[in-house]
């Protein structure tokens, strides 16, 4: 369940969610790829510096939502 999306630029959305108990951060690039970082850090880390520390990478909504459920389990 997504709780908030912020806009960084048009292209650009992060969205906060939580899955269970786990909170997580999805780092959308124009709708074409996505990126799921547990903590808010990782997500910061990999925005400033390119640093890669998600937890899931893909490339459709429906990939994304297939992982997401799976984290539910």
């Amino acid at each position: 369940m997504t709780i908030t999306t912020k806009y960084i630029c048009p292209n650009i959305t992060i969205d906060v969610g939580l899955v269970g108990l786990k909170k997580f951060y999805v780092y959308n690039y124009k709708g074409v790829h996505y990126r799921v970082f547990n903590s808010l850090i990782n997500l910061r880390d990999f925005i400033a510096s390119g640093y890669e520390s998600c937890v899931f990478e893909c490339e459709t909504e429906d990939e994304l939502e297939e992982y997401l459920c799976c984290e539910k389990k």
